[in-house]
C-alpha cells in the first residue's frame, strides 16, 4: 500500500479515512483555483498590459493565508528539497518564467484551464512529469534533503498584515475590478487548504505531487484526480453547462514543451510557483522571494515583447 508524500501515514486516521480527507481537500483546492481564475500568467498580464495590480496583491494574500494555516495547525512549511545555489536558482527561475509563457499558464492556471474543459493543459503536467522522471533515472541532482522553517511573523502580526493587504487591494480595485470578494474567498481557501493538506500529505505542493507519482502513485494520483475534479465542478457551476475543447497536435506540443521548461525550473529552484507561494514565502525564505520575482520578471519581459492573450475567466 502506498504511503503519503514524505513516507508518512495520516496521523490519527485509518488509511482510508486519511485518503478521504486528502481527496476532499484536493477537491476544494481545485475548486478554489478555478473559481478565482488563479494564475500568475493572468496576474502578470493584468499588471503589465492593464496596470492592474489587484490580482498580484491577492497572490500575496494567499501566501499570508498559508502562513496563518501553518501556525494554527502547529505545523512547519516544508520544502521537498533545500534551495539551490544562487546562480542555478536564478537561471531556473527565469527558465520557469519562460516555461509559463510557452505553456500559456502557470501550475495553478493549468489546473484551472483543465477544469474549463481545455484538456490540452493536462499535457502540461505530463511535460513536468517527464523531467522529474529523468531526474529520478539519471540523478540530475543530489538526493534532496527537505528543509523546514516556521513563519517569521507571529499569528497576531499576520492578522494585521492580512487586512492591510485586503484594504490595499480594495483601494486599487475599487473602479477596475468586480471580483474582489471572489478573489478574497479563493485566495483564503487555497492558502488554508494547502497548509491543511501538508498535515496529511507532508511536504505537499502540486509540483511535488507530480514527482511523487513515480514513488507513491495512489496518493499522488488521488490528489490530482480530486483537484482536477474540483476544477471541473467549479467551471460547471459557473457556466451551467459542460463542454470540452479537444487538443490539437500543435497545442499538445506547446503544453508539453512548456511543462518541460517549467519542470526543469522546478527541479533546480526547487519548486514551481505553487511551491514558492504556498511553502517558500510562508517560511520567509529570501530565496522564494527572489525566485518568484525573477520568474515574474521573465514572464513580464516576454509579455511586453510578444504580447499575451491571458484573461481571467471568472
Amino acid at each position: 500500500m502506498d504511503g503519503l508524500p514524505g513516507g508518512a501515514e495520516p496521523a490519527g486516521f485509518e488509511t482510508w479515512a486519511g485518503f478521504s480527507v486528502i481527496g476532499a481537500l484536493s477537491f476544494v483546492l481545485g475548486f478554489a483555483t478555478n473559481y478565482g481564475s488563479i494564475c500568475t500568467f493572468i496576474a502578470t498580464t493584468e499588471l503589465v498590459s492593464e496596470r492592474r495590480p489587484a490580482r498580484f496583491l491577492a497572490l500575496a494574500e494567499c501566501a499570508v493565508w498559508a502562513a496563518v494555516g501553518y501556525i494554527v495547525l502547529d505545523t512547519l512549511p516544508t520544502m521537498h528539497a533545500g534551495w539551490s545555489p544562487l546562480l542555478p536558482m536564478v537561471s531556473a527561475a527565469i527558465l520557469f518564467g519562460v516555461g509559463v509563457y510557452v505553456n500559456g499558464a502557470c501550475v495553478f492556471g493549468s489546473v484551472g484551464h483543465f477544469g474549463n474543459g481545455d484538456l490540452e493543459f493536462g499535457f502540461t503536467f505530463l511535460g513536468i512529469l517527464i523531467i522529474l522522471s529523468l531526474d529520478l533515472v539519471l540523478e540530475l541532482r543530489p538526493e534532496p534533503m527537505p528543509i523546514s522553517a516556521a513563519p517569521p511573523l507571529a499569528l497576531g502580526a499576520l492578522l494585521v498584515v492580512l487586512p492591510a493587504f485586503l484594504f490595499l487591494r480594495l483601494g486599487v480595485s475599487f473602479k477596475s475590478e468586480t471580483n474582489f470578494r471572489r478573489l478574497t474567498l479563493a485566495m483564503g481557501t487555497i492558502g488554508i487548504t494547502s497548509a491543511t493538506l501538508s498535515e496529511f500529505a507532508p511536504r505537499f505542493s502540486i509540483t511535488t505531487s507530480i514527482g511523487s507519482m513515480l514513488s507513491i502513485p495512489v496518493t499522488s494520483s488521488l490528489i490530482f484526480v480530486c483537484m482536477f475534479g474540483g476544477s471541473l465542478v467549479s467551471a460547471r457551476i459557473r457556466r451551467h453547462r459542460f463542454s470540452l475543447t479537444w487538443p490539437t497536435w500543435g497545442s499538445v506540443s506547446r503544453r508539453i514543451t512548456g511543462g518541460m521548461l517549467m519542470g526543469f525550473g522546478a527541479l533546480l529552484i526547487p519548486g514551481g510557483n505553487d511551491t514558492l507561494l504556498l511553502v517558500g514565502l510562508p517560511m520567509g525564505a529570501w530565496q522564494a522571494f527572489l525566485a518568484y520575482l525573477l520568474m515574474v520578471a521573465a514572464l513580464a519581459a516576454l509579455i511586453v515583447r510578444f504580447g499575451s492573450a491571458a484573461r481571467s475567466w471568472s
